[in-house]
């Protein structure tokens, strides 16, 4: 590998993956173990570092081979990278593998954040063996690029390293095997903007930090910093849109009458949707018809078990029906949401993703005892962070846990079919402001409609009047709390796979179009 003279490399992990069999056929043992290793530590500009903040070591035993979705949930090594420069810094995440690993990379399964890959599936680039503890590493002084990203100027990021077997592996492929290797990060300080690639078209990622206290663009800006934004969630770097956007027209087959609007892209690499236009049988939808009780704010509720990050509840179409893994009861909205898809979507399944959607029910500090009060209201987080002064977050807390238990209402689901958070709506240029709509997004903003529409973020719940409340957007770019009871519209989201291929431009009148 041709060395840049300001190229930093930095050695993170070393990994051992041991596979062998067990009694029973249909099971596999694996054993991970990864050790921090600072003495191969090299950095050569001062304002980028690097922390490890994943412990000295993850152990993992008795795992099975297992389908991707669980294997984004394993737990990860994070390695946090602080970037002071000036610059952006564009990464690689490579790993190395070891010359005496017997496991072959073809049932191996591993991201950094974005789409998962098999090892063998990833780039392969030359190996920098002059480096310490590279020397018993790669084969025929190869390695493979397992993710890459940016790191802004002067922000702090984390990249989480997964890896795990292929469900497909069978007892044969990986009997007695082993797979030892390390990741290294290299990373280059950039001139000019990043880019990604998006169905083959570059968007420019805009580096400026948006005034989240003000709608975009307003009244009295144009649209010069509208565009596509960075920042993170729970899988990784997510790319968000912002204020009038132009080029981001999606539609599922050319002969749909549906048009859909890119979100973001999610961390996972699946890219985020939303309907552009209400639906009839979707307008006038209660998020729940009955408001006595905290739990009817939740996506969910009466649940067998909390829905976490760590096991988040599933709700997933499957042989003509959507299959519920939590055994609980469905908002009024996930039912109109799910009968919708099942009339309009079915023919597009293998197309949509089951990835993360964000019910947070988490509540703010002080509210301990908010349930035995007569006149206080209980304040979900999203009511804490986003108004006054938004305080943005992407990834999804758990449920709070009150008196030993774990909440039983909302959290953090995998779906096919969901509704924006409040996060999504004011990353994309919304603000709250219930009283005067002078900083307000004008009716230029991509989200903007002339009539009420339902997120999926908690804003309050009244003890003493027994009623709770969603945040809503929309009508005059508001972004209000809208009491649960009260009719409004759903504008579906749902999440296209990261290997699908379109035609199009982006634009209204060459939307995309999904192959």
């Amino acid at each position: 590998m041709k060395e840049n003279k300001r190229k930093i490399t930095i050695i993170t992990i070393i990994g051992i993956i041991l596979f062998s069999c067990v009694a029973t056929l249909s099971y596999a043992l694996w054993e991970r173990l990864f050790t921090q290793s600072d003495e191969n530590k090299i950095t050569t500009l001062d304002c980028f570092d690097i922390k490890y903040t994943g412990g000295e070591s993850v152990a993992l035993n008795n795992v099975i081979p297992v389908p991707d979705e669980e294997g984004r949930n394993t737990t990860p090594y994070e390695v946090t990278i602080e970037n002071k420069c000036d610059t952006t810094v564009k990464y690689n995440v490579i790993l190395n593998n070891s010359k005496n690993s017997t496991l072959n990379e073809t049932h191996v399964k591993v991201t950094s954040g974005g789409e998962a890959k098999l090892l063998s599936d990833t780039k392969e680039i030359e190996t920098n063996t002059s480096l310490d503890g590279l020397d018993n590493y790669t084969t025929n002084n190869k390695s493979k690029v397992i993710g890459e990203g940016y790191s802004l100027p002067k922000t702090t990021k984390k990249v989480k390293v997964r890896t795990w077997i292929d469900n497909a592996t069978t007892i044969e492929e990986g009997q007695n095997k082993t797979f030892t290797y390390k990741i290294t990060i290299e990373a280059t300080p950039m001139n000019g903007k990043p880019t990604i690639n998006i169905f083959n078209h570059e968007y420019e990622i805009r580096t400026e930090t948006p005034d989240f206290t003000k709608g975009y663009p307003t009244s009295t800006s144009g649209d010069e910093l509208s565009g596509l934004y960075m920042t993170e969630d729970d899988d990784g770097d997510t790319y968000y849109f912002r204020g009038k956007v132009e080029n981001n027209y999606v539609k599922l087959s050319q002969n749909s009458d549906l048009v859909w609007r890119i979100v973001r892209v999610n961390g996972d690499g699946t890219i985020r949707l939303i309907l552009n236009e209400k639906e009839n049988e979707l307008s006038d939808i209660q998020f729940h018809s009955t408001t006595d009780n905290i739990k009817y704010v939740g996506y969910t509720y009466d649940n067998e078990k909390s829905c976490t990050n760590e096991h988040p509840c599933y709700s997933n179409y499957e042989n003509g029906t959507f299959i519920n893994s939590n055994g609980g009861t469905d908002s009024e909205v996930k039912t109109e949401l799910e009968k919708w898809y099942q009339s309009n979507l079915t023919q597009y399944n293998d197309k949509i993703a089951l990835t993360t959607f964000c019910n947070d029910t988490s509540y703010g500090s002080g509210e301990e005892n908010a349930a035995s009060s007569s006149s206080t209201s209980l304040e979900f987080k999203p009511h804490t962070r986003l108004r006054e002064n938004p305080q943005l977050n992407l990834h999804c807390p758990d449920p709070t846990k009150k008196d030993g238990d774990n909440r039983d209402y909302g959290g953090v689901y995998k779906l096919k079919i969901g509704l924006l958070t409040a996060d999504d709506v004011i990353l994309g240029g919304y603000n709250y402001n219930e009283y005067t709509d002078n900083n307000n997004a004008t009716t230029e903003n991509y989200l903007y409609h002339d009539y009420y529409w339902w997120t999926m973020s908690p804003d309050e719940f009244s003890f003493s009047n027994r009623y709770g409340s969603v945040w809503d957007a929309g009508k005059g770019a508001s972004f209000v709390d809208g009491y649960i009871i009260v009719s409004e519209n759903l504008l579906p989201v749902i999440n296209l796979k990261s290997d699908v291929t379109v035609t199009g431009s982006g634009t209204i009148d060459d939307p995309y179009v999904v192959q």
